[in-house]
């Protein structure tokens, strides 16, 4: 899995555990989106899933409508690249 297809796949499975939506269409706004809120869990497993990514702080977003985080520059962060397994503590385990 690479490292876009993860962020797609962790913002979708965070906004359910939080009972929120998610929008993972990055390619039409270069950007995911939890929609519903902004709670502090939410915020917290959205920037440990950042983190897991190698996507800054500086890339989320924070409203009262919901977080967005924004894809890094190409020449920063490369989607691409395989995923490999992070700390993922923003993770549900069923």
């Amino acid at each position: 899995m690479t490292k876009i297809e993860m962020l797609c796949w962790g913002i979708q499975h965070i906004a359910e555990n939080h009972g929120f939506k998610a929008d993972i269409n990055w390619q039409e706004n270069g950007e995911v989106c939890i929609w519903g809120g902004s709670n502090i869990p939410t915020l917290s497993d959205v920037r440990m899933l950042c983190e897991d990514l190698g996507i800054g702080s500086e890339n989320i977003d924070c409203r009262d409508y919901g977080i967005d985080v924004w894809l890094p520059d190409e020449e920063e962060w490369d989607g691409s690249e395989e995923y490999v397994t992070g700390l993922e503590f923003w993770r549900r385990v069923a």
